[in-house]
């Protein structure tokens, strides 16, 4: 005879999303140096990588302790395969996925079944892929950005 067992309520992993969320600001940060000081909204960087979709980071909105940002990930057509709307938190060094993937804002947990197809745990796993593809980015992309320090040698 088979017995009928309640589900378990999903309860996000508060302690791993954070993780993710402070592993992937360093990365930010390391992948676009002096993000922290930028003030004017608009283009901030490019990453090109060769026969692979770029990057293009662009400032959204500035506070005293946060930043929010599009980043889109196109192919060499232009063609918009992704795009992530990223909140990052200076003060606690976090990067969070705010909306991403033709949706908008991700709520933290998404009731199982649903109409789009989502997983429980939707907005932990872009956080996941943003981290690889930042991975990714610091591996293999080559920036083109107006910020970049330029370094001189005097003889």
């Amino acid at each position: 005879m088979k017995m009928n067992h309640p589900q378990k309520k999903y309860s996000p992993d508060l302690r791993s999303f954070m993780a993710i969320c402070a592993a992937n600001y360093a990365k930010l940060i390391k992948l676009v140096v002096g993000i922290d000081k930028i003030d004017e909204l608009g283009d901030v960087a490019v990453f090109n990588v060769e026969n692979q979709p770029s990057l293009q980071i662009k400032l959204l909105q500035v506070s005293r302790y946060t930043q929010t940002l599009s980043m889109q990930q196109s192919n060499s057509q232009k063609h918009l395969n992704r795009e992530f709307c990223v909140r990052i938190y200076h003060d606690a060094k976090l990067v969070e996925v705010l909306s991403g993937v033709h949706d908008p804002m991700l709520p933290p947990v998404y009731q199982v079944p649903n109409s789009s197809m989502k997983q429980v745990d939707e907005k932990a796993q872009i956080n996941r892929f943003l981290g690889e593809w930042l991975t990714f980015c610091l591996e293999y992309a080559q920036i083109d950005t107006r910020y970049k320090t330029q370094l001189a040698f005097l003889s």
